[in-house]
């Protein structure tokens, strides 16, 4: 990378890769080890060679304009689930969905940066949709869950 500096969205990214690694460890409550395979950035099912994993990648971003010149961001963030598993991949989908919607549900708040005085952290994160392939891909699973942060 030619530069350290990274924008908000990358560091909202980063935060949410890196507390679904922290959670999913397989100890309860949670149900699932997803072995520390969660990315930043878009991996398509032929490039994968350890499941589940899961990748997070950000969006579109929208503005809502304020007075005195506040304005609240709008980013879109989705995660994509990959699993495989030849006797049952949906139920092994849903138990990693329901993981991640906990891990989300949990960090309404998220610092994403806690190098300035005061840390910047996101104000809500919304589920919007949860879908899977419904079994289309068996013996491999795909998922995916839509979010809005607002920070």
């Amino acid at each position: 990378m030619a530069s350290e500096y990274r924008t908000k969205r990358k560091k909202i990214v980063d935060a949410f890769v890196d507390e679904i690694k922290l959670k999913l460890n397989g100890q309860s409550p949670f149900n699932s080890n997803v072995s520390n395979n969660v990315h930043g950035f878009t991996q398509f099912i032929d490039e994968i060679v350890q499941f589940p994993s899961i990748c997070v990648i950000a969006g579109d971003e929208s503005r809502q304009y304020q007075p005195d010149g506040f304005k609240w961001r709008f980013l879109n963030i989705e995660i994509r689930v990959y699993v495989s598993d030849e006797t049952d991949p949906q139920e092994e989908l849903a138990l990693l969905l329901e993981d991640i919607e906990r891990v989300i549900d949990n960090n309404d708040v998220l610092v994403y940066d806690d190098t300035v005085d005061p840390s910047l952290k996101t104000t809500s994160s919304t589920i919007l949709t949860i879908s899977t392939d419904e079994g289309v891909l068996t013996p491999l699973g795909l998922g995916e869950i839509a979010i809005q942060v607002r920070y």
